[in-house]
């Protein structure tokens, strides 16, 4: 029977499923509380308060360890923990326009990619799996800073992770998706968050006349031929059925409108999701540059950082949270989504086991399109228990699965 169906004639559920809807005004309350009073990577002091609050009265032999300097790991007493449930617990520096009970009080930080619906998720997995399956050896990491790309390295980084989690072998994480209803998965095998990679590139002439430019070297025409250039080498010289994506969201240069400067600079993401590509696309920007600078008589220093990896789910993870989907949630859960050209910095914990990176429907009815990061985001909130009931089943299956 659809869960759909089920919950309208109230008829029965798997176990499983039937708990996660029991705890959701208890899930929803803590994923509003989050939305109240949301807070920026590396303070998530009340989010981490509230999750243990949560905990606390359902689960009491659950232990609790500080990791990453706000984040936290919850795991039962006396039991090594094998599978890690994640959540992020951090906002944006973004105004809060809603006009809900539930509206940020924080004036400029909210939570518009959904990170308190995960913490909500994850809390009510682990509640689901201590009072069905007390002796599962699942952990639930809540991450900080999670925005700012830089949350896993400090959780990996912490002893306190080693400590709980040293004997960790596979690791589940989810992100809310608004084109999927509430109750839908994306569940797909493969690349399914971006490789970003953040460029840097300073173009340096000699200034001049707006009159004389051929007294001048022209670091503004180079730079503006850079950019084109780029584009036109990752379009030409990249198979264009590989995803491979670069935006420029900076270009400085110069005080008035007739003096040639010296100097401009430019700031750019590249974006892609084949980890293979990652030597070829940056000698193409490398190439690009040395070209600019034999055509111009410029100099131009280029310099390329690596923000967070691809994310890339393990094929076999994939074939045992789909199949632990299906079994508490019957049939109807699968959404397909594209891979995303955003990142996460879920890829870290990917290098060190294996993963899976599932997307949650929590498109609210009627709304049109909207995105992560719009200041309007919000959530059909019934996905909080959906997505509890699917994390619960799904860490039981890769626990039972051999190594």
């Amino acid at each position: 029977m659809l869960v759909g169906d089920a919950l309208q004639r109230d008829a029965p559920l798997h176990p499983i499923t039937r708990r996660a809807f029991e705890l959701l005004p208890e899930l929803v309350e803590l994923r509003r509380e989050l939305h109240r009073r949301p807070e920026l990577g590396f303070d998530e002091h009340r989010a981490v308060a509230a999750v243990n609050d949560l905990l606390g009265r359902h689960l009491p032999k659950l232990a609790a360890v500080s990791v990453g300097g706000s984040g936290l790991v919850a795991h039962r007493h006396g039991i090594v923990p094998t599978v890690a449930l994640r959540a992020c617990l951090d906002a944006l520096p973004i105004d809060d326009p809603k006009d809900v009970a539930y509206a940020s009080t924080v004036p400029g930080v909210c939570h518009a990619c959904g990170h308190d619906a995960q913490v909500a998720a994850v809390a009510g997995a682990m509640v689901i799996l201590g009072h069905l399956h007390p002796d599962a050896p699942v952990a639930a990491l809540f991450q900080p800073a999670e925005e700012i790309d830089q949350g896993a390295l400090a959780v990996l980084a912490d002893p306190g992770f080693g400590t709980v989690l040293g004997s960790l072998r596979a690791m589940i994480g989810i992100h809310g998706h608004a084109g999927l209803d509430a109750g839908q998965f994306g569940i797909e095998p493969g690349p399914v968050m971006a490789c970003i990679t953040t460029i840097v590139c300073a173009v340096t002439g000699t200034g001049g006349h707006g009159a004389e430019p051929h007294l001048a070297t022209d670091a503004v025409t180079a730079a503006a031929s850079l950019v084109l250039d780029w584009q036109v080498a990752l379009a030409r010289r990249t198979d264009p059925r590989t995803s491979v994506v670069l935006s420029v969201g900076r270009i400085s240069g110069g005080t008035t409108s007739n003096v040639i400067p010296e100097r401009v600079e430019i700031e750019a993401t590249l974006r892609y999701l084949d980890p293979s590509l990652r030597e070829t696309l940056h000698d193409l920007i490398e190439g690009a540059a040395a070209g600019v600078r034999a055509r111009f008589g410029v100099g131009v220093r280029v310099q390329v950082a690596e923000v967070v990896p691809a994310v890339v789910n393990d094929h076999g993870m994939v074939d045992l949270v789909a199949g632990a989907a299906t079994d508490v949630l019957g049939t109807d859960w699968r959404g397909h989504v594209q891979p995303s050209l955003g990142g996460d910095d879920f890829a870290f914990y990917v290098t060190r086991c294996r993963s899976c990176y599932v997307f949650v429907g929590e498109r609210q009815h009627g709304r049109e399109p909207y995105g992560w990061h719009n200041p309007s985001y919000d959530i059909d909130e019934t996905s909080i228990a959906f997505a509890a009931a699917m994390l619960a089943a799904a860490a039981l299956a890769v626990c039972d699965a051999p190594c």
